[in-house]
């Protein structure tokens, strides 16, 4: 499930084969573990299942708050919010704190996603209490003390200069700037350098009084003991937890781009060009999420996949494609990616466009229906191995207000999808004349490749992180995270 970033593309990558996978058999159902919910007096929402195969203790926090929630100018203040979650409690010091995760051989961190951030740890069920005040500490009394917030902001600046080194993280830097402009979703949860070096102990700490409250956020807890019993630890590890009081209503709802507008992104040392196409499109809530999944899966999730059977199988025009669906509260975007040597190109985004095109006029073929079908069916039991992955697609659940049998419903929902579904789907969504194109690679050599597309405006990969007006007169010119978490092995 896309709630942000673009995790579709690891079944693409570490695999040699060059032939699609033979259709396998009917997935088995899916049995959801039973979830007990409570709403406690402040406003947190808490779900706790028990969970006895293994003797573990995970929990998940989701916080309505994430990049999109950024004041303009102090780009990056979520991420680095949770960045100091665990670097130092006013009970423990930074040492201290990952002195005591290691010993008990746990793990603990956070992040800042796009419309959420989310706390995690995990712990052995004979250190749950243990756990619990450690992973309840970090939330409810951070220090986000000077010294440590100087060197947290240090390695996100590291962070986001070593970015520009790599093409494909050019892209999605570029590719957000230049669809979505000056809305929310403009930006990285990473922020831009000028904005990272802008922000203060005073901005984290106005950040996390009004995003951290428990009246938006949800508390998961999934483990080796009973229900009644995990109720009455979260309740007494963060009953106290003052109400915030506040609202935080979900972005607006982005402009679609009309007409086709091209980004070439000058990196002269790269050997390779990578792409995107995109256009806004639905939210995590719309009606039409999976099969709309569906559709994007024949057209770029992996081999068999229309993307990889052009560029790839056909042509040798690339290593991988992918296409998908970013979800988001808002409505976020469909975006396809590809990459490929930067003398083909203007060949390679030429197979892409005309791929696309006929998806959209056309639909897909009952054949690429049924094994789309089956590879996410087969997929989806896998995705739920763990409680560390059922606890975050029930926060995410809860977070998005979607009841919890949708992920029960999955599965049938995915066989549901019918031919009329994908082609109306494709027709509606797939980007062709309506669309940005952001291409990374040497602008010399490849502006003469893909002049024949449309009116091509340049920038650099430092050029993305400006403002975002600079990105809303580009395209007036056109015509129109992660920090690692504290962690150490079993004791």
């Amino acid at each position: 499930m896309l709630a942000a970033g673009c995790a579709h593309r690891g079944a693409l990558f570490g695999t040699g084969k060059s032939t699609p996978p033979p259709i396998g058999p009917p997935a088995a159902a899916v049995t959801m573990p039973q979830v007990t919910e409570r709403v406690l007096p402040n406003g947190l929402t808490v779900l706790v299942s028990e969970y006895h195969t293994l003797p573990i203790m995970r929990f998940h926090l989701l916080l309505p708050g994430g990049g999109a929630y950024d004041p303009v100018g102090k780009e990056g203040v979520a991420e680095l919010t949770a960045a100091l979650l665990d670097q130092g409690t006013t009970r423990r010091s930074a040492e201290d704190l990952a002195r005591e995760v290691e010993f008990l051989g746990g793990d603990l961190g956070a992040d800042a996603g796009t419309d959420f951030s989310t706390v995690a740890g995990e712990f052995l069920s004979k250190d749950l209490d243990a756990g619990l005040d450690l992973f309840s500490d970090v939330v409810l009394h951070p220090a986000f003390k000077p010294e440590e917030l100087r060197r947290s902001q240090g390695l996100m600046l590291a962070g986001i200069v070593a970015s520009r080194d790599n093409p494909s993280s050019v892209a999605e830097v570029c590719y957000a700037r230049y669809l979505y402009g000056t809305h929310p979703y403009g930006h990285l949860s990473q922020g831009g350098e000028a904005s990272v070096k802008r922000l203060t102990r005073g901005d984290v700490q106005a950040f996390y009084e009004h995003h951290y409250v428990p009246d938006h956020a949800v508390l998961v807890i999934i483990g080796d003991a009973s229900a009644s019993e995990l109720l009455a630890k979260a309740e007494r590890a963060f009953g106290g937890w003052k109400k915030g009081g506040t609202t935080l209503a979900p972005p607006a709802a982005p402009t679609r781009v009309t007409g086709r507008h091209i980004l070439l992104v000058d990196k002269p040392d790269a050997t390779q060009t990578h792409i995107r196409i995109g256009n806004t499109a639905i939210a995590r809530t719309d009606p039409t999420y999976v099969p709309a999944n569906v559709a994007a899966n024949i057209l770029g999730g992996g081999f068999g996949a229309r993307l990889i059977e052009e560029l790839r199988v056909k042509r040798s025009l690339t290593y991988g494609a992918w296409s998908g669906f970013a979800a988001r509260k808002a409505p976020g975007d469909f975006r396809v990616g590809t990459f490929t040597k930067v003398d083909t190109t203007g060949e390679a985004l030429q197979v892409a466009l005309d791929v696309l095109d006929k998806f959209a006029a056309e639909g897909a073929t009952a054949e690429e229906l049924k094994r789309a079908q089956s590879l996410l069916t087969g997929q989806f039991p896998k995705q739920l191995e763990t409680p560390g992955a059922v606890a975050g697609k029930l926060a995410e659940l809860a977070g998005f207000g979607l009841p919890r049998s949708d992920l029960e419903a999955y599965p049938s929902r995915v066989t549901k999808t019918s031919l009329a579904d994908v082609k109306q789907l494709a027709g509606r969504w797939v980007p062709t004349r309506d669309a940005v194109i952001v291409i990374v690679g040497p602008a010399d050599k490849i502006a003469p490749q893909v002049a024949k597309f449309g009116t091509v405006v340049r920038t650099t990969p430092a050029g993305c992180e400006g403002p975002a007006r600079r990105r809303r007169c580009a395209l007036s010119r056109a015509g129109r995270s992660k920090r690692p978490s504290v962690h150490s092995g079993r004791r």
